[in-house]
């Protein structure tokens, strides 16, 4: 079974010159490895050579252990405040782009992006990747406007995904402005000032306890019974404790006066529906073997968040931490680390 990287940033600099929009923003070289990118007068990101070229990533995925990486596109210049006509051209020039850097390779996984607050065009472009350049994964930084990802405005994405089985890849963006309020972490910014350090860190598994906890109980997942998610960088060590919190709440009184008013019947316990959601464990995690112990027939898989610097990425020593934790069992290494997310994958 292969080793496969589910969460590293990809953000060629290159496709941006098939933008036509002027509101494009720029590319400025910062040194022989490092860029900056502008827009609309703002320093939008900084990052280094490793976020686009492939050749310097083999030699960092040999390094690490890994023989796959998912091409995730990156959070910071691809958020849902570019606009009704930048949105959709960025979403089309990076997903051609990334189809055509990894045509023959078989060490990538592209993932396409499409710009959900044009919820018709993002449809269409995320089957023109799926159906034109083959790319059959598609990623989203959360939902849009006040609303999750279990909102009706996000059906019709679904229900695309859904029919071709698409998997959907959920990454929030910390520290960038996104018009989300419903996401727990965000709500203004304001839950974490001054301590905005912890927006990733913190906010990701609590904003995930909300987003699965609202897919399950408003019956999306029943509605569309093909849809698997994946959740990125907010480990995995929560995920028992949820699935025995939703599952104790369907044992009182409440729950069942609740399904007669919303007209909302579960067609399974809310626990047996994460077999369905794919979560990336943090390589350290030092709970991760008990984890993988009480969540049966678990859907873990391993993320290095290559190659930014946070202190939550673990790379380059993802895989050897997998093997270092004590008390996890060589079949559980394997489906961490490749088995699960050749599953997700498809």
């Amino acid at each position: 079974m292969p080793t496969i990287d589910c969460d590293t940033h990809y953000w060629p600099i290159e496709f941006l010159d098939t933008v036509a929009n002027a509101a494009k923003g720029r590319i400025e070289w910062v040194d022989d490895r490092t860029v900056a990118y502008w827009r609309d007068g703002e320093l939008i990101h900084r990052f280094k050579t490793t976020r686009w070229d492939l050749g310097e990533r083999k030699q960092m995925m040999d390094q690490e252990g890994f023989d796959i990486q998912v091409l995730i596109p990156d959070n910071r210049p691809f958020l849902y405040e570019l606009g009704p006509d930048l949105g959709p051209e960025m979403a089309r020039a990076f997903n051609d782009y990334a189809a055509a850097a990894t045509k023959g390779e078989d060490r990538f996984i592209p993932v396409s992006w499409v710009y959900l607050p044009d919820m018709k065009g993002a449809v269409k472009e995320m089957l023109r990747a799926v159906e034109e350049l083959g790319i059959r994964a598609v990623k989203l930084t959360g939902g849009y406007g006040n609303a999750d990802l279990d909102a009706e405005a996000m059906w019709p994405l679904f229900e695309a995904a859904d029919h071709h089985r698409i998997p959907i890849l959920v990454h929030p963006a910390a520290r960038a402005f996104e018009s989300q309020p419903a996401h727990p972490w965000l709500i203004g910014a304001d839950r974490f000032a001054p301590m905005r350090f912890l927006s990733s860190a913190i906010g990701f598994p609590m904003t995930y306890m909300h987003t699965i906890t609202r897919l399950i109980f408003s019956g999306t997942m029943d509605r569309f019974p093909n849809l698997n998610f994946s959740f990125f960088e907010g480990g995995c060590g929560w995920v028992p404790f949820l699935m025995t919190q939703l599952d104790n709440e369907t044992k009182h009184r409440s729950f069942g006066e609740w399904q007669k008013k919303s007209g909302i019947t579960l067609q399974r316990k809310p626990s047996e529906y994460f077999d369905r959601f794919f979560v990336s464990a943090i390589s350290y995690e030092p709970y991760l073997a008990d984890t993988a112990r009480q969540w049966k027939n678990h859907r873990i898989i391993i993320g290095s968040d290559f190659d930014h610097g946070d202190p939550i990425a673990t790379w380059p020593h993802t895989v050897t931490d997998v093997h270092a934790l004590p008390g996890l069992s060589a079949a559980d290494q394997e489906l961490i680390l490749g088995g699960n997310a050749a599953v997700f994958l498809g």
